[in-house]
């Protein structure tokens, strides 16, 4: 993109369609006529501005300081953001506008940038600002293990987020594999880890500078892991039977935080390529690192807890009244 000269005639259209449109609010057709140009021409400027960061939006998004405070001291995180129960939207929505605006304080030009899935992970990018960012590098924290089910897999948002920040952005993928006995998996990843581009994309996953994931619940008919596991033969009840509370990057933890690293598991959890339990935590433990969780609602707070005794994450973003009943449940 060129540079505008400060003289330029363009720059004092911008300006002049900036000063109307956000400080009369008047419409861009009013614009157009008020400083003679065409309705695309005020449309390209107001646009360009935004996106040369003449334009800053500031999300006021309703925010309990004192529940984050309290989280952060109960559970030993670097940050917290907890939005207030009863908005004005849709909860995940929320989730994924104040996760989007914290990522935006902390994410700088030239970090990598690891992504895991799940629907609140897509709003979260989904409301990203276009071309914030010059020069990241995104990686999925998992590849994906299923040609039958289409879902908001890391790859997927690996591609959507390279959509907000083209073309100064990388954006990598790590393989399919659709396997299902344990021998032919573990085969199949050796395989695949002997391949020096895999292997770069893997190793590069597992040291980025900030991780953004979800935390999944163990429910009947929750698309993901859930739906996964199933396929897998173990059912939702099994997953309980066996303590399992919760997933973070398709690894089931127990309600201590453990990972559930049974036999009639391992199918399941080495099916794919991915960024393990323990790197997460060993990543949340570096003050030069950031592993965002993003998570809220009643129905995850069993998940919720049981990642934050895991220490999976060293910043939790969640609601009012999941944050509550967190403190309150460990008082």
């Amino acid at each position: 993109m060129k540079l505008i000269s400060p003289h330029s005639r363009e720059l004092r259209q911008m300006v002049r369609c900036l000063e109307l449109y956000y400080r009369q609010g008047r419409s861009q057709k009013d614009i157009a006529t008020a400083v003679g140009l065409s309705a695309a021409t005020v449309s390209r400027l107001l646009k360009r501005a935004f996106d040369d960061g003449f334009v800053r939006v500031e999300l006021d998004l309703p925010r309990m300081e004192e529940l984050e405070t309290g989280l952060v001291e109960r559970f030993g995180l670097r940050d917290a953001v907890v939005v207030a129960a009863g908005g004005r939207g849709d909860l995940k929505e929320e989730l994924g506008a104040a996760a989007a605006a914290y990522f935006e304080k902390i994410a700088a030009n030239g970090m990598r940038i690891g992504l895991s899935c799940g629907f609140t992970l897509y709003q979260t990018i989904h409301q990203l600002r276009e071309r914030r960012f010059r020069d990241l590098a995104l990686y999925p924290l998992s590849g994906e293990s299923t040609l039958k089910q289409v879902d908001l897999f890391p790859n997927t948002l690996v591609g959507m987020m390279a959509a907000k920040y083209r073309p100064h952005v990388q954006a990598y993928a790590l393989p399919v594999q659709h396997l299902l006995s344990l021998g032919e998996i573990e085969r199949e990843r050796r395989r695949l880890l002997r391949d020096p581009e895999i292997r770069t994309i893997y190793d590069a996953a597992q040291a980025v500078d900030v991780a953004l994931v979800g935390i999944g619940m163990i429910g009947e008919q929750t698309p993901g892991f859930c739906s996964l596991a199933e396929s897998y033969g173990v059912s939702v009840k099994r997953l309980r039977q066996l303590g399992v509370v919760g997933e973070i990057n398709y690894q089931p933890f127990d309600r201590e935080g453990r990972i559930v690293d049974r036999p009639e598991m391992r199918a399941l959890m080495r099916r794919i390529l991915s960024v393990g339990g323990d790197r997460l935590q060993a990543l949340s433990k570096r003050t030069d690192r950031y592993v965002v969780a993003i998570a809220g609602g009643r129905p995850k707070l069993e998940a919720v807890r049981g990642a934050l005794a895991g220490r999976f994450m060293n910043v939790l973003v969640t609601d009012e009244d999941v944050a509550t009943l967190l403190l309150r449940k460990t008082a």
